[in-house]
């Protein structure tokens, strides 16, 4: 069986995919352009974007994997630039205590999480999900949809819930 005979429907172009896709394009130009972000306002972007990529993600069709790997497009450096960009911002509102990290198993006492490292974490998977759209080969699409539905599950979907909480709470908490 060949790549295009094991997809029968090509759900890489479904419409459910097709705006996760540019939700996830949206989240990145957002943090890839922050310099004279103030916090109010990357808050305020933050708290809008956030529930729509976790909602279209899980409007994903269920896509089969097909054997296969991408390059890695987010290099340490990228990941970094993004992350301090986000930090700087936040400033002492960065960081926030959780409950739902594997840590806390462990442990008495809530784990000291970053809303900059959830956030960056986050738009690591969804900028190598761009970027395999980008280069437009149909097998890349369908890995990288794969391994962002697999990433979802078992990580940043709930990386995007914890910082949720910790945005709302700076905006609209005491």
């Amino acid at each position: 069986m060949n790549y295009e005979e094991s997809l029968g429907d090509n759900l890489i172009y479904d419409k459910n995919t097709i705006d996760f896709v540019t939700i996830a394009t949206e989240y990145c130009k957002q943090l890839e352009q922050l310099e004279n972000t103030e916090q109010t306002t990357f808050v305020e972007i933050m708290l809008r974007l956030l529930p729509m990529i976790y909602l279209k993600a899980t409007t994903l069709p269920q896509i089969p994997e097909v054997m296969g790997y991408n390059e890695p497009a987010v290099t340490e450096d990228d990941y970094n630039f993004v992350r301090n960009n986000i930090a700087r911002i936040m400033g002492s509102n960065d960081d926030f205590l959780d409950t739902f990290v594997e840590d806390f198993k462990y442990s008495e006492q809530p784990v000291l999480q970053t809303i900059s490292e959830n956030l960056t974490d986050v738009y690591q998977s969804l900028r190598e999900l761009v970027e395999s759209f980008r280069k437009g080969s149909e097998e890349a699409m369908h890995i990288a949809i794969f391994d962002a539905q697999e990433q979802f599950s078992i990580s940043w979907g709930q990386k995007i819930l914890n910082a949720l909480r910790a945005l709302h709470d700076i905006k609209y908490g005491n």
